[in-house]
């Protein structure tokens, strides 16, 4: 078969990043190309933006694996990408696709004004954060805990679980059933979203090193040993869970209101990508 005399034209790359993780939180084979963390961005196709507009393959995820791996060539395996990485990805295919701003819509605390805050992207690349070395934790027994972040897949895996009981609740606020029944659901979803919790938490522990030096990476024995943990012990986790997912792109921002001039922080601005490309 000829080579098409086009296909040096499909794919230029417009912009360049280099990923959160920095290499500092290493890949295992097969997820990223010879470029390593260093990472060329091309602007989204027609396709690309088909696979954005498919509801089912944005809950599950594959939409933005499948764009992130057409428009990032250096991306071999978008679903083994560390979460911190796929959204600063999906900021860079933003702004290589000549979207400079992102329109945050917002009310005021004090007046209650609806007011809308663009934020620059090329400026949140620019300031993201890198990973400078393996997060970790040293308890009091002389364990040591190593994070990382969760890969797009896992992360995905539990955004659709958490939907999934989100549903439920949503149905029994007006569903007509039996007192009895509705309690006996709710009672459900509180202990789904609980294993929810404690998967998550056991996700994001990379290791354990004991203080003998012997190194445990088998997920059966992690989790085994954390539902043995005490409630102070989940919380240091926890927290450190919640450290490490922050790290990367800013999710805060100063505001002003122009209605009434009060000043404050919007925390929480995470990239949700069935509106960030609309």
């Amino acid at each position: 078969m000829a080579m098409n005399p086009l296909a040096k034209y499909t794919k230029i790359e417009e912009i360049s990043t280099k990923l959160v993780t920095n290499g500092v939180i290493p890949y295992k084979e097969g997820v990223l190309g010879p470029k390593g963390v260093k990472c060329g961005v091309c602007a989204r196709s027609a396709r690309d933006e088909m696979t954005l507009n498919t509801p089912d393959m944005l809950l599950n995820g594959d939409a933005v694996s499948r764009v992130i791996e057409n428009c990032v060539p250096n991306v071999i395996d978008a679903d083994e990408l560390y979460v911190n990485d796929v959204e600063m990805l999906l900021i860079a295919i933003k702004v290589a696709s000549k979207e400079e701003t992102y329109d945050i819509n917002v009310v005021c605390p004090e007046c209650e004004k609806e007011g809308r805050f663009e934020r620059n992207l090329s400026y949140l690349l620019e300031t993201a954060q890198a990973f400078e070395e393996i997060p970790s934790i040293d308890l009091d027994n002389g364990l040591r805990l190593e994070f990382r972040p969760l890969t797009w897949k896992e992360y995905s895996s539990f955004a659709e679980r958490m939907f999934s009981e989100q549903q439920k609740t949503k149905f029994l606020e007006t569903a007509d059933i039996d007192k009895d029944e509705k309690v006996k659901i709710f009672s459900e979803v509180f202990e789904n979203m609980a294993q929810l919790n404690f998967d998550m938490i056991g996700g994001v522990i990379a290791k354990i090193i004991t203080p003998d030096g012997d190194e445990v990476v088998e997920k059966e024995f992690i989790n085994e040993w954390l539902g043995q943990q005490s409630k102070g012990v989940l919380k240091l986790i926890r927290e450190k869970m919640d450290e490490v997912l922050e790290i990367g792109v800013s999710h805060s921002m100063e505001v002003e209101c122009d209605g009434c001039n009060h000043q404050w922080e919007i925390d929480g601005l995470k990239y949700d990508p069935s509106h960030f490309f609309e």
